[in-house]
């Protein structure tokens, strides 16, 4: 990890340094969730002007679970297939390659656009197996670094809302496509979010909205060569690892309101033989 860089709060790079934030708020907790153990060091090498980033404590238990639950499932994945393949699609400055350790024989692709790619490689030293892939993950020419026969985990945090709905089919259709078998492993909003992300002040301030909601029914008919394995709710989960146990109740309240159990859940699918 070396020099600092300049990173613009709006659009998609304000979306990559909010999370870093807010991975950052837990790590320096007294009793954090998720425990990222680079995120102050990643956050403090980055110049930036942090107007606006405060708006998004208030998330940080839900959205540090996401990336908790997705780890958990990326460390079952490569127990099960050392020699497997990730695809880490939209990583953003996420530490994620180094928080699981994949074992040397597996394949570790992350992708992202170009600029987030140019300030991953100054913030990050990455083992040799884990690649760097510059492309939007709604181009084709990313492909070219995947290998097409081994067993594959796709892992798309906090991504598929910010694609329109047909580009986020595509990506899936590719995956299922090009390799023999897998998993996918995504989180996705209720549709009510939607014309909301379009008023919230923290989204606003960086200039960007959600692009598309969960569909179980569209998705199932798009897909159905895919097998559920989890659907999570975000407020079950965050039930569940809150370390303030005096507000386990509250959480799980609000968790029973339909609109609320939806608004985040994460989803996990296999494919494949």
């Amino acid at each position: 990890m070396t020099a600092t860089r300049k990173v613009d709060l709006r659009g998609a790079a304000g979306t990559l340094l909010m999370t870093l934030y807010m991975r950052r708020l837990d790590a320096l907790s007294r009793r954090p969730i998720l425990g990222d153990p680079y995120a102050e060091e990643v956050y403090d090498r980055i110049e930036h002007d942090v107007h606006g980033l405060w708006r998004a404590a208030w998330d940080v238990p839900a959205i540090v679970c996401r990336s908790a639950l997705l780890d958990d499932w990326t460390r079952r994945f490569l127990a099960a297939e050392p020699d497997g393949q990730v695809l880490h699609l939209g990583c953003g400055l996420d530490s994620r390659p180094l928080r699981v350790t994949p074992p040397p024989g597996c394949r570790w692709v992350d992708v992202d656009q170009l600029q987030v790619m140019a300030i991953r490689r100054r913030l990050y030293d990455l083992p040799p197996h884990v690649r760097q892939v510059a492309g939007s993950v709604t181009d084709d020419g990313w492909w070219a670094a995947i290998d097409p026969a081994r067993t594959t985990l796709v892992v798309a945090e906090g991504l598929f809302m910010y694609l329109s709905g047909e580009a986020l089919h595509t990506a899936v259709d590719r995956v299922t496509g090009g390799t023999p078998r897998g998993e996918i492993a995504f989180d996705a909003v209720a549709p009510w979010t939607l014309p909301v992300s379009r008023w919230t002040p923290l989204l606003r301030f960086m200039g960007t909205e959600f692009h598309s909601a969960w569909d179980p029914a569209g998705f199932a008919h798009r897909h159905p060569d895919l097998l559920e394995r989890d659907d999570v709710s975000i407020y079950d989960e965050v039930t569940l690892r809150e370390p303030r146990v005096w507000l386990r109740p509250l959480l799980s309240a609000t968790g029973h309101v339909p609109a609320f159990q939806d608004s985040l859940r994460l989803h996990h699918f296999t494919y494949g033989r």
